[in-house]
């Protein structure tokens, strides 16, 4: 695997290229990085499903469909994520790789050509972003929203980040919120894509055999026409968070099974050389099968169904989840909160820490197996601006010691239990 060049295309427009014969498709990504806010967070989610409905020259999915199949099945979508107080907005693209095509031609100018149609040259009625295209993505989106109800997981995940964050623009969520999805016209998302186009830094991404000098040039004649407005900085995520007093939120629902969520701030994020021991921390805590939250409460006293930890690197949250019995929910609270302060005093094995260890640098050695790994990685890398490599940051988790582990813990604090509970057990 080749090294990934990075360059500047233009005022705020950056191209990160891997060049490499191991995969039979090449990938490619377009991200519009834009501060998330609360008042645009539904209009940032809502865009690119649109933009993926057609084209000027491929107005609808017919026609879209047929300009794939020419690209011997290409296919695209939408992409929304969130990296921080970062909202990332855009379209990926998967196409056969230019070393298998049939005639031995290259097909990356036309990717890279359709890629910025989409972005640039929409469909389009009197002017403006199709109105059935956008009434019929937002009940997309709507339904995408309503269903994350029924996944109890999803659901805690997300009213954890909600209250825990409300005074933050981190709290705005991935997708916004109903009520603002709701109220999108066809005028106000037209206007708010072409100020995106405008103002927003643009992370493109490519994956595939072709030379970056020759993806370079494909996108940069892909782009022709993008408008510019200086160069767009993007904004920095609040990390350093303490919190007063924690906070419990209780809610009730039709649920046999009740979801114990507990936020922690660990006043670490991606860009901090505290990182590599952060991940082993929360691999110790709950990231992986072998850790402490697992065993000691799922194997050994068999308090919960279900318990893992998870970390929002770049907003430094650490998240703990747990499907437990009503009745078991705070002796299940009591245990997480024993088992953080474990690690807080050195209460591990080397055993542990190694096993923490190796499996982290497993996940990040088949980082390069897979390309939308590769892309998340690469967009991760490029919004905290950190160009450390999946093998640099392999090394790094290496030697992670117990003595950094320790230190990176005491810095952890509880701020917010969420609990999603049933009125009675039978419901």
């Amino acid at each position: 695997m080749n090294t990934p060049i990075r360059t500047e295309l233009m005022p705020g427009v950056w191209l990160t290229a891997v060049q490499t014969r191991k995969f039979k498709t090449s990938c490619w990504s377009l991200q519009l990085l834009t501060p998330l806010r609360r008042e645009t967070a539904a209009l940032n989610a809502l865009l690119p499903r649109v933009l993926c409905q057609g084209t000027a020259h491929c107005p609808d999915q017919e026609l879209l469909g047929a300009a794939l199949d020419r690209l011997y099945g290409g296919t695209v979508g939408p992409a929304v994520s969130r990296r921080g107080e970062v909202h990332c907005v855009g379209i990926r693209g998967e196409f056969l790789d230019d070393a298998l095509t049939l005639d031995g031609g290259p097909i990356f100018p036309r990717a890279a050509e359709l890629m910025g149609d989409l972005l640039l040259r929409p469909a389009t009625r009197n002017g403006r972003l199709r109105g059935e295209y956008v009434n019929g993505e937002r009940n997309n989106l709507l339904g995408e929203m309503s269903s994350i109800r029924n996944d109890r997981r999803r659901y805690a995940a997300l009213r954890l980040e909600q209250e825990m964050c409300r005074e933050e623009p981190f709290g705005a969520g991935r997708l916004g919120s109903p009520e603002a999805a709701a109220k999108i016209k066809v005028a106000h998302l037209d206007r708010h894509y072409r100020n995106l186009l405008a103002e927003s830094r643009l992370e493109l991404y490519y994956c595939g055999s072709a030379s970056p000098e020759e993806v370079r040039q494909a996108w940069t004649e892909a782009l022709m026409g993008l408008p510019r407005r200086g160069r767009p900085a993007l904004p920095e995520t609040q990390v350093n968070v303490v919190p007063e007093t924690v906070r419990e939120v209780t809610e009730t629902a039709a649920v046999r099974q009740a979801r114990l969520a507990l936020g922690f701030r660990t006043g670490c994020g991606i860009d901090s050389s505290r990182y590599p021991a952060l991940l082993v921390t929360n691999a110790l805590l709950g990231g992986g099968p072998a850790s402490r939250l697992f065993t000691h409460l799922r194997e050994q006293r068999s308090m919960c169904y279900s318990v893992s930890s998870v970390l929002e690197a770049h907003k430094g949250l650490l998240m703990v989840q747990c499907g437990v019995s009503g009745e078991q929910a705070d002796a299940a609270r009591e245990e997480i909160l024993r088992q953080v302060e474990a690690l807080k005093t050195g209460q591990f094995t080397a055993v542990e820490l190694d096993a923490a260890r190796r499996g982290l640098g497993y996940r990040l050695r088949v980082v390069s197996d897979s390309q939308s790994a590769m892309a998340r990685f690469w967009l991760d890398q490029a919004v905290a601006e950190t160009p450390c490599t999946p093998e640099e940051l392999t090394e790094l988790v290496g030697e992670v010691t117990a003595e950094q582990v320790t230190e990176c813990a005491g810095q952890i604090a509880l701020d917010m239990v969420y609990t999603l509970t049933g009125e009675t057990e039978q419901e």
